[in-house]
């Protein structure tokens, strides 16, 4: 027989991963005494419990860690730092931990809070298992060159809800199938961070949208992501499969009692000269929302710089229509929030 986990029963809801729209839930403060309680635990029962995480319990502890890391800059909390500290190292493996972003993050927002590091530093590795220790010595030692929240491929963001945090998007490119002339080595390109400078608050655009696409009970959206724009949105060929732009973000619309399902996309476009392809009208957004707007199963519209489309998502269903979608109305309820 096997033991009952100790999280068995807590459960995030639905949109308790968006850290731009944070919400409140009590099972953080639940978690919080667990997790503490079983981190501060005799070594035997503190590895008895990490070996019989699941994959969902350590799905649970990597957004509750998140969750406090978001609350720690929000209440400017110590307890909600050590807190993501203390659940990171109760994961088994150090796969499982985001060390390039939101642990160095929590480490940042730490040191910005007083957070004494070295002592901070030795409480992890007493609790981890060995791999993860070390693996976290790398960046704890790390930390003190990260002078901006940004170099953690994270970022502050403010809505009507409030000090939320974004991660953004980092492209690894993998090893090609070539191998070098020389050494004799497998050539790596390397990795790129997604561009997020927006000029306008688009986190606020999101975030509206969203909520009234909520209110309006025809759907229920998901989190709030950084994205790139996909060229083909705008039936362009470029040298590339995307088009640059300020920021970009995204989410999921999931259709209720028939209706569709939809991704909404919310972007600041860059200035003409950062693009490949030649637009006729002098209102860059303009341009794109127009041209987006032409392909089926898509309504766009633009509001300044910034260019907001709805795209139909496939499906797959026995029951599935062959007519095409028509979100004019969805894009309808964009257009009144903004």
């Amino acid at each position: 027989m096997t033991s009952l986990s100790p999280f068995a029963g807590l459960l995030y809801e639905g949109r308790d991963d968006d850290l731009v729209r944070f919400r409140e839930n009590p099972i953080d403060d639940t978690l919080s005494t667990m997790v503490r309680s079983i981190f501060d635990s005799l070594d035997e029962h503190r590895d008895d419990v990490r070996q019989g995480l699941s994959e969902d319990d350590c799905d649970l502890l990597i957004l509750f860690a998140r969750r406090r890391t978001v609350g720690a800059l929000r209440e400017n909390s110590l307890r909600a730092v050590q807190d993501a500290l203390d659940a990171y190292a109760l994961l088994p493996t150090e796969r499982d931990v985001p060390w390039e972003s939101w642990f160095k993050a929590t480490l940042v927002i730490g040191r910005h809070l007083g957070l004494m590091l070295d002592d901070a530093h030795q409480r992890f590795s007493n609790g981890a298992t060995e791999v993860v220790a070390e693996r976290a010595d790398v960046a704890f030692d790390g930390v003190g060159r990260i002078t901006d929240l940004a170099q953690c491929h994270v970022i502050e963001v403010t809505t009507s809800y409030g000090v939320g945090l974004l991660e953004t998007t980092v492209v690894r490119e993998q090893a090609s199938k070539s191998w070098g002339g020389i050494t004799g080595l497998p050539v790596v390109l390397g990795q790129y961070q997604v561009n997020y400078s927006p000029t306008t608050n688009l986190a606020e655009m999101a975030v509206a949208i969203a909520d009234a696409l909520d209110t309006s009970g025809f759907v229920t959206t998901s989190a709030i992501h950084q994205d790139q724009l996909v060229a083909s949105t705008f039936d362009l060929v470029t040298s590339g499969s995307y088009l640059d732009s300020l920021g970009c973000l995204s989410f999921f619309a999931d259709g209720a009692q028939g209706q569709p399902t939809f991704a909404v996309v919310v972007a600041e476009v860059a200035s003409e000269e950062h693009y490949d392809v030649q637009f006729q009208g002098d209102d860059l957004a303009q341009d794109l929302a127009e041209a987006a707007d032409t392909i089926e199963e898509q309504s766009a519209l633009a509001r300044g710089s910034c260019v907001v489309v709805v795209s139909a998502l496939p499906d797959f269903g026995e029951d599935a229509s062959d007519e095409p979608i028509d979100l004019s109305s969805f894009l309808e309820i964009a257009r009144q929030a903004l």
